[in-house]
């Protein structure tokens, strides 16, 4: 693995530049060295590097650690201390960070080679099976709304169906917001404010009808540039639908809860007929 980005926090500049050659020399970026705490902070929020190399020792109020505790508060990154210590103090407190790694200085190349690698390739079979765990929870949630959630429905009584829809919608944006939000950074690399509305557009209606067609619904999209279009020819409520709307008003609190996640304007209208063999659905996204 070669080509991610390191930063460097190392307070003296010999050592600072040793590594910085060394790590460029095995094909790694380092677009900058911190030589204090407070600097380590702000470049790491600066460049979000794949990899930070912490000194221990550095000068001012703030070392490697307390550098290194703040950071990884706020950013999940792959952490590597550089120390001259080894005593039972300073290793307990690099535990409590959660360091991928300590190496004790003099540093030799191939220590410090196979230890970026091992921890890069850790950081990535970790971020692999969190993603396949958030994979199986949606689709939990698509098993249960695909087959409990109509038949949980038919049994709720009428007085009480407008409090489930509250509750239901709420646990469906705070459970499926992130993904959305996932999903637009995964699928361009701008920023999502900075696209176009055809664009978001089109990423919106790339998420949703993935989603329906995870709950079983055949699904059909097209935009232009000033509206767009989803089409839902194979309903996996139909067998139910006839006999209780309230399953097409959820289904249509979904479309507009996340329309409105993607900052577009205008509204979502339905259009919805019932064949003898299907049902049909068209909801139209009119950005005006």
């Amino acid at each position: 693995m070669a080509g991610e980005t390191i930063l460097v926090v190392e307070d003296e500049g010999i050592s600072a530049i040793e590594i910085k050659e060394c790590l460029e020399s095995l094909g790694y970026q380092v677009p900058s060295i911190a030589k204090s705490g407070n600097e380590a902070i702000q470049e790491a929020f600066s460049i979000e590097p794949d990899l930070i190399l912490m000194d221990i020792t550095l000068k001012g109020d703030m070392d490697g650690i307390d550098a290194a505790t703040i950071i990884r508060s706020f950013m999940d990154i792959p952490l590597i201390y550089l120390t001259a210590l080894d005593d039972v103090e300073t290793f307990n407190r690099m535990s409590e960070t959660q360091a991928t790694a300590y190496l004790i200085k003099p540093i030799e190349e191939a220590e410090l080679r196979n230890n970026i690698q091992l921890a890069l390739k850790n950081y990535e079979t970790r971020q692999r099976e969190m993603a396949n765990e958030k994979m199986l929870g949606l689709k939990d949630v698509q098993i249960f709304m695909r087959s409990a959630l109509p038949e949980l429905v038919a049994n709720i009584p009428i007085s009480g169906r407008s409090g489930f829809l509250s509750r239901f919608m709420r646990l469906f944006e705070q459970n499926m917001k992130p993904l959305f939000i996932q999903f637009t950074r995964s699928i361009t690399q701008e920023p999502y404010e900075d696209l176009s509305d055809r664009d978001k557009m089109r990423i919106y209606l790339s998420w949703i009808s993935q989603l329906y067609e995870n709950l079983g619904f055949k699904v059909l999209t097209r935009t232009s540039e000033d509206k767009g279009l989803m089409t839902v020819k194979k309903c996996s409520w139909a067998p139910i639908r006839p006999k209780d709307v309230f399953l097409c008003l959820i289904c249509q609190s979904i479309m507009q809860l996340t329309y409105s996640w993607t900052g577009l304007p205008g509204t979502v209208k339905e259009e919805a007929t019932t064949g003898a063999l299907q049902s049909v659905c068209k909801f139209d996204y009119e950005m005006e």
